[in-house]
């Protein structure tokens, strides 16, 4: 059996090359696999074998290109595989203004997001870049927030002016349902982001594919803590926390929610597709 190829014998360069060449290869080997995918889709029958396979290909030019943009990264896999690094292999610095990824029209903060230099980030079996715990717990953080002042804000003032307790406990039960849906759900399905997620660069993705999550998937995700929330009075508050931390409880950052879901929240360094 042959060893698997190197990062840089996946996207077709040399060892030393720059980073531009770098990109340019990654970006055309990305277009020619996510083109063969496609078209696949699109057949009559479409092979299962044959779109997975692209998807894993796609998997693993992510994973490489991940590895080769970053010089820290980088130079630890060019130590992992006995790589002499050339004159441009180390001195590449990041340019917070050069797009990471595809030359899209997107210029958005997760499309131009750095790692800070040496930090250490995880790249699982898919390919997808886990986030520090830091950057998650940021996030969840301005989530929670804006949610509660959202809620004291619109929801208990509208409450508040509602006389008859059995109308004024469905209209609660109404606003904060739509207030999730409009928060959570939506801008989680149309690019994988919420607030705190979008400001944080990271975001929610199928975890087999890196495309953006299906609309069931969504559900799943937050199904479980919006019930909880809503329907279980001061437990509630409690069971959604225990949801939303417990991706401190393994390596990954794969919380009760993303197992549930089949998700993962990963480093916003790409433009996620939308699944067909």
């Amino acid at each position: 059996m042959s060893p698997d190829p190197t990062h840089y014998e996946l996207l077709g360069v040399a060892t030393d090359a720059h980073k531009d060449d770098i990109r340019a290869a990654y970006q055309d080997k990305l277009a020619d696999v996510r083109d063969h995918r496609a078209n696949e889709e699109a057949s009559k029958r479409p092979s299962d074998t044959v779109i997975q396979a692209a998807r894993d290909e796609e998997a693993h030019l992510r994973a490489a290109w991940q590895v080769l943009s970053d010089p820290v990264q980088r130079q630890r896999y060019d130590d992992q595989v006995g790589v002499a690094p050339g004159s441009d292999a180390g001195d590449d610095d990041r340019d917070d203004d050069e797009p990471d990824e595809d030359d899209t029209d997107t210029d958005t903060p997760a499309t131009r997001d750095r790692p800070p230099r040496g930090a250490q980030s995880l790249v699982t079996a898919e390919g997808l870049e886990i986030p520090s715990v830091g950057r998650r717990t940021t996030a969840a953080v301005i989530d929670v927030v804006t949610m509660t002042v959202g809620y004291l804000v619109i929801v208990v003032p509208a409450v508040l002016l509602i006389s008859d307790s059995a109308t004024a406990q469905t209209v609660a039960l109404g606003l904060a349902l739509l207030f999730i849906v409009l928060y959570l759900i939506l801008p989680t399905y149309r690019g994988g982001q919420t607030l705190g997620k979008r400001y944080t660069h990271i975001m929610v993705v199928d975890r087999a594919t890196g495309d953006l999550p299906t609309s069931g998937q969504i559900m799943r995700r937050y199904s479980i803590p919006v019930v909880a929330l809503i329907l279980l009075g001061p437990t509630g508050p409690l069971i959604a926390g225990i949801f939303a931390a417990s991706f401190l409880m393994n390596r990954d950052q794969v919380s009760l929610a993303d197992r549930f879901a089949k998700t993962a929240v990963v480093i916003a360094r790409y433009r996620p597709t939308r699944p067909r």
